[in-house]
């Protein structure tokens, strides 16, 4: 599901734009969801006091950091682990004796994926004067105007919407969406691909949108898109789209859509004697891909960060701690565990470095203003290898244009290319 909606907003984001990316550079919620999110804050910073003391001394002023999530609602399964991930990470953190003696507060508003509440709980979350916010959210261009007024700086996380690049307050931990259509179009070419088929979701005017985005993005990259039909994640069958795109002599789809969506895809294609290469964007990238029909030796994908999946130090660090705090979150999440939500631990990574470029000591307060101050200080930073190489600059809007590749191969997800990341 997260897919499906990154792919949508990267569309609406772009729909005017020349696909065309530079090199990689970076210039009140209801009774309920109050009660759960407070209770949820309250036992990660409960957990994270008593680590404090045995890991190190947090001598200094808490750090207060909003969480925006959507963590239930149709994307919950997803951003859900991610809230867990981010509390991972502040854990950790704290258990260390937190960031630059400064402790780490979470203080999460679970929106439930309604435009309305998302609002308010960003009201809310200015009105506690939190230092940061970390977004987990899809929604969450409804707050972006009010934050920003505030001068809070935002990091992804989920950094799927326009904002990140558009907004010089928003601060992503990866690949932004002005270059998706670029990558995906690459990545098709980098898997072998001679052309190409856009199979694009029927549920959203921004999906047929896309279509001349892609078909633009492949010309330019020469694997020209000779194919376009939309697809229905209700639909009892997608025999017809494989056929017609076998016809079409596709010898790479694209699916801008969840794994499960894909797999049936590549299901009935099978069915068909028809075994393209099949392409997508990463960041709803599951296991699931792992055994689907069809998919276990065909799916190529490009990464906003490096692929959950990787063997790099940075990312077993990540596994280390979601194991330790979290303990049977990735194994019994075998089908689910995703892309996503490694970013939410590159947005604490992001945080973490921000803070340590502001050169806070632990006497010293830490504000919106000083995170924002160690934000635009960061340079060419690859949060220890678990990120493209990002670069702030102060009253700039921030474009990352770099990615990562993985494929499904022999029913195991691979990267390709290690820690050198793609880009125009």
């Amino acid at each position: 599901m997260v897919l499906r909606l990154k792919i949508v907003l990267a569309i609406a984001a772009v729909s005017t734009a020349v696909v065309s990316v530079s090199a990689c550079s970076s210039s009140s919620s209801s009774s309920s969801s109050s009660s759960s999110s407070s209770s949820a804050a309250a036992g990660a910073v409960s957990g994270a006091s008593s680590e404090s003391s045995q890991g190190g001394v947090a001598s200094g002023s808490p750090i207060t950091v909003g969480v925006e999530c959507s963590c239930s609602g149709p994307f919950g399964a997803d951003l859900s682990q991610a809230w867990s991930v981010v509390q991972a990470w502040q854990k950790s953190v704290n258990a260390a004796g937190g960031l630059d003696g400064h402790q780490v507060v979470l203080v999460e508003k679970d929106n439930g994926s309604v435009a309305g509440t998302a609002l308010t709980d960003a009201e809310s979350l200015i009105s506690a004067k939190v230092d940061a916010i970390i977004d987990l959210d899809i929604l969450d261009e409804v707050w972006e105007k009010p934050v920003s007024a505030a001068k809070i700086p935002v990091i992804g996380g989920n950094f799927s919407s326009p904002s990140y690049y558009q907004d010089p307050d928003w601060y992503p931990s990866g690949q932004t969406n002005d270059s998706i259509t670029y990558s995906v179009a690459a990545t098709a070419k980098q898997a072998g691909a001679t052309s190409l088929a856009d199979f694009y979701c029927a549920e959203s005017v921004q999906c047929q949108e896309s279509v001349p985005l892609i078909k633009a993005a492949g010309q330019s990259v020469g694997v020209p898109v000779v194919y376009s039909a939309s697809i229905a994640a209700t639909a009892p069958n997608y025999t017809a789209q494989c056929i017609a795109a076998k016809q079409a002599g596709v010898t790479a789809v694209f699916i801008g859509d969840s794994i499960s969506v894909i797999a049936r895809v590549a299901s009935d294609c099978s069915q068909q004697g028809y075994n393209p290469v099949y392409v997508t964007e990463g960041t709803g990238f599951t296991n699931q891909a792992l055994t689907a029909t069809g998919l276990k030796d065909r799916l190529w994908s490009s990464y906003p960060i490096v692929p959950y999946f990787s063997s790099e130090p940075a990312v077993t660090d990540m596994n280390a701690a979601v194991d330790k705090y979290f303990p049977g979150l990735r194994d019994n999440s075998a089908d689910t565990w995703s892309e996503v939500a490694a970013q939410a631990w590159t947005a604490g990574l992001l945080l973490a470095q921000a803070v340590k470029n502001a050169g806070v000591t632990a006497a010293q307060a830490v504000s919106p203003a000083v995170i924002t101050s160690g934000l635009d200080k960061v340079s060419d930073d690859t949060l220890g290898g678990f990120s493209p190489p990002l670069s702030f600059t102060a009253g700039k809007t921030h474009t990352v244009d770099c990615w990562y590749t993985g494929r499904v191969q022999n029913g195991k997800a691979s990267q390709v290319g290690g820690l050198t990341c793609e880009n125009s």
